[in-house]
């Protein structure tokens, strides 16, 4: 199903409402509408763009594949967050495949269009450095629960932040996004549903 203007800039207006309508026009304008069928990439690796995508609805995952041909799941995000590989603020190829997980409906632009707009309206600013204060925040909290978070916790952790991801990912996005194997993360989902 196909979102209407009108539906899309209510969308952008919920996840942004500092903005007034004229930001969000402005917004809009730079950025191009597109929906994905589950399991579609949304973004290819090797790129040199400066392309992320803002999730209207659905979720995706970002992932590479390692030298045995595994995938090494670094990011899922859901409806209202800004996502892509974080290469896209240096001038580095980009390593990270974006993948819809569901039917997901983006809005992509360039950042640094965005950042360079920015410099002219102070709204379009507030939004560009609440962008990179989540991503921050998110690079954050991501380290913190590898380093002082067991399997278990991490997994508790993604349930409590978000329940959306389990919902609509597969547990072996999962176990590799917590860093840990799909029979690892069989077995906490076993453990907590005996506890509970």
């Amino acid at each position: 199903m196909t979102l209407s203007k009108s539906e899309i800039k209510h969308l952008v207006k919920t996840f942004y409402p500092y903005l007034k309508n004229k930001e969000v026009d402005i917004f809009l304008k730079m950025s191009k509408y597109d929906i994905y069928k589950n399991k579609e990439i949304i973004q290819k690796s090797g790129r040199t763009d400066k392309n992320v995508f803002l999730i209207l609805e659905g979720s995706s995952r970002a992932y590479s594949i390692d030298e045995n041909g595994q995938e090494r799941i670094y990011h899922i995000r859901s409806k209202g967050y800004i996502f892509g590989d974080p290469r896209v603020f240096s001038n580095q190829v980009q390593i990270l495949n974006t993948e819809a997980i569901g039917e997901t409906h983006v809005l992509k632009f360039d950042i640094e269009r965005l950042e360079s707009i920015g410099y002219d309206n102070p709204e379009i600013m507030n939004m560009y450095l609440n962008i990179l204060k989540e991503i921050i925040q998110a690079f954050s909290h991501r380290i913190h629960t590898f380093v002082s978070m067991n399997s278990e916790e991490r997994y508790l952790d993604l349930v409590d932040m978000n329940p959306l991801y389990l919902e609509s990912t597969f547990d072996k996005h999962i176990a590799s996004f917590l860093g840990i194997k799909p029979l690892t993360l069989h077995r906490i989902k076993k453990k907590l549903k005996v506890i509970k």
